[in-house]
This record gives structure tokens, sequence and C-alpha cells, in this order.
């Protein structure tokens, strides 16, 4: 059996006590405050889908970059993010299955992506050296996207909506403008809901393009997941 973990929510970093800057991490409006460790382990998931030793991996090379021990258990605190919702896991027989499992039942939430950002998130990147001058031009560069993909963004620019509906309405060629067109093409002679579009996709690969066009989105920072 294969599992594939990924984060949920959208970073900010509120104003504490003595100027100190808690990470919170806002999903479904509604927000949740890290602890470090928390923090460390939510962030070696952002933009990325792992496998447990990967994410291991990653939590021990972010607590040795912060002078912390690399033998911290990282069960107690992915157990939490799990129960909170802010990490989801998606298991399978297959990379496919527990990728479809993993998604599917999740909301798209379009990123801002202006030149002005990527320009400040470089000089930003720049200023606190980890990012070299010469890579400014590659970073600078809108990312490319493929046609599925931007079919991807333009509907979930519309309409909040989750990965197993998108994958549906692509499927069908449905392009709906607003939540009550989805509804209505979707829903109203059916007994469906956003669950069962998630069992149903994974019994047919037919939209794996799809799915693979919203991975691509995610991994390339132009879209985030909430869990409603």
């Amino acid at each position: 059996m294969l599992t594939l973990y990924t984060a949920v929510g959208i970073l900010r970093f509120q104003d504490s006590i003595k100027e100190h800057k808690t990470p919170t991490v806002i999903n479904n409006r509604q927000e949740y405050g890290l602890t470090e460790e928390e923090f460390f382990l939510w962030s070696s998931l952002a933009f990325q889908i792992r496998q447990i030793h990967e994410l291991q991996s990653a939590f021990s090379e972010r607590l040795k970059k912060h002078h912390r021990s690399e033998n911290i258990p990282i069960e107690p605190y992915l157990n939490r993010l799990l129960l909170r919702g802010l990490v989801v896991k998606g298991d399978g027989l297959t990379g496919v299955d527990a990728l479809y499992r993993l998604l599917g039942e999740l909301y798209i939430s379009p990123l801002q992506d202006s030149f002005s950002v990527r320009l400040f998130t470089c000089i930003y990147l720049c200023m606190k050296k980890k990012l070299h001058t010469k890579e400014l031009i590659h970073y600078l560069k809108k990312p490319a996207r493929t046609a599925i993909e931007d079919t991807v963004l333009q509907i979930a620019k519309k309409v909040q909506i989750s990965t197993a509906e998108l994958v549906t309405c692509v499927e069908q060629g449905i392009h709906p403008q607003n939540t009550e067109q989805l509804l209505t093409q979707l829903y109203e002679t059916s007994d469906a809901t956003f669950r069962t579009l998630a069992q149903d996709i994974q019994f047919t690969h037919a939209g794996y393009p799809i799915l693979e066009a919203i991975s691509n989105l995610y991994l390339n920072k132009q879209i985030a997941f909430e869990k409603l």
C-alpha cells in the first residue's frame, strides 16, 4: 500500500508578543496556529506531495537547519496536523490511486501569480542569500502552462470547486461560470456529492491527465488546496 501526503491551506505569519511572528495556516476561513515542530512539518509538505520516508527526511533536514535535534519523532506532530485537517493523506495500491484519494475531496484555491509578486519574492530571497542573482531570470519567468492547466485555472477562478468536481467538469466539457451552474450541471439529476465524485474518479483513470494538470499547478505554486 502506497501513502501520499500533502499540506492544506495558506500560510501566514501573525504578529505576536515581542515582535515574534506566529506561523498560522488559514484553511476554509479558519486560522490554525502552529508550533515550531508543526510548522517545520507542514512547510515540508507545502507545494509538495511526499511519501512518509521523504517527509521524514525533509522534516529532519529542517530541524537540522534550525539547530534542533534530528531525532525528534515525526508521528505526534503528523497525527495532530492530520486531525486538524492541515495535512491530508491518500492511500492506494498504485501511485495513481493514492493521488486520486489524496486530492479528490480537496478544493482548489488559485494563487496570485503576477510579475510584481515574483519580483519581490526574488528580491527577498536574494537579500536572505537563498537565491543567487544569476538565477533571477529563471524565477522571474512566468511558469509555462499546458492547455489543460489553463482550463483548470479558468474554471477554478470562477467557482469554488473540488478536484473531483473539476475532473468531472473537464471530462464532460462543462465550464461552469458560477456555483449555481456547477450544482445544476453536476448534481441536479443525480444523488452524487463531491465525495461520491471523488470515489468515482478513482475507478476510471481516464481523468488522469486532468489530475496531473492539477498536481503540476500545485507543485508550481499556482494553486493551493483547502479542505472543507
